[in-house]
């Protein structure tokens, strides 16, 4: 997925496991997939935290993202009472919470789930992508194909998007400046848009690529990549 490169930014909360165990799994969904395709991504407890009860942390940052991504690997197994010889391996019960938050907000959302986990509620209800629950030389592995797993996560970039321009920039600053706060602290306002929407390829210039030639932080990239060149 590394060939797919954006110079649109989008802000994802990323409902997923925190625990150990996932962590390996989630690090490379995120780092090899998500950011290089414009998902800059928050999740509470992971990468940002917040001195509050953790459901009032979930929804401030829920309503400061454009959209939401979920990664649900297996926490709990769970027999139907009804049907005792039936057993279901469910994600954690966050991910259902966070997602139904996602959709009471009107953001967009795509769920990723390992072959054995059984979606509930919401979570179901859109299109989700099976992923194995191992990494294979360092690497995510979808069990869909490439393209499949690049139009669903593109169709998912592109209504968060279009729910910005319906929205409005006004609107939008206001929610990429509460994240900041948020993930920044005491950075700036301005800095923090800034920084949130810069590309994922920033500093990375290169004069001939058509998409360097149209991005709006081609000259700010220049400088930093002579920064990190001269450094």
């Amino acid at each position: 997925m590394e060939s797919f490169r954006s110079k649109d930014v989008v802000t994802a909360f990323l409902s997923c496991s925190v625990r150990s165990r996932d962590r390996a799994l989630v690090d490379a969904i995120e780092s090899r997939v998500l950011s290089p395709m414009g998902f800059r991504c928050f999740t509470v407890g992971r990468n940002l935290s917040l001195a509050e009860q953790t459901d009032d942390a979930v929804r401030r940052l829920v309503n400061s993202c454009e959209c939401l991504i979920g990664i649900a690997t297996e926490r709990l197994s769970a027999v139907d009472r009804d049907f005792p010889d039936r057993t279901l391996s469910m994600a954690t019960p966050y991910l259902l919470q966070e997602t139904s938050m996602a959709f009471q907000s009107e953001l967009p959302f795509l769920i990723f789930k390992t072959a054995s986990v059984t979606l509930q509620g919401i979570t179901n209800r859109n299109l989700w992508l099976e992923i194995d629950e191992n990494l294979f030389n360092g690497r995510p592995r979808f069990l869909g194909s490439r393209n499949l797993v690049y139009s669903a996560l593109n169709d998912l970039k592109q209504k968060a998007l279009a729910r910005r321009a319906t929205v409005g920039w006004k609107e939008t600053k206001k929610s990429i400046g509460q994240l900041s706060t948020l993930a920044l602290g005491g950075y700036g306002v301005y800095r923090g848009i800034d920084w949130l929407l810069r590309p994922p390829c920033f500093g990375n210039f290169y004069y001939k690529d058509p998409e360097c030639k149209e991005c709006s932080y081609r000259q700010k990239c220049k400088v930093k990549k002579a920064e990190n060149q001269s450094g």
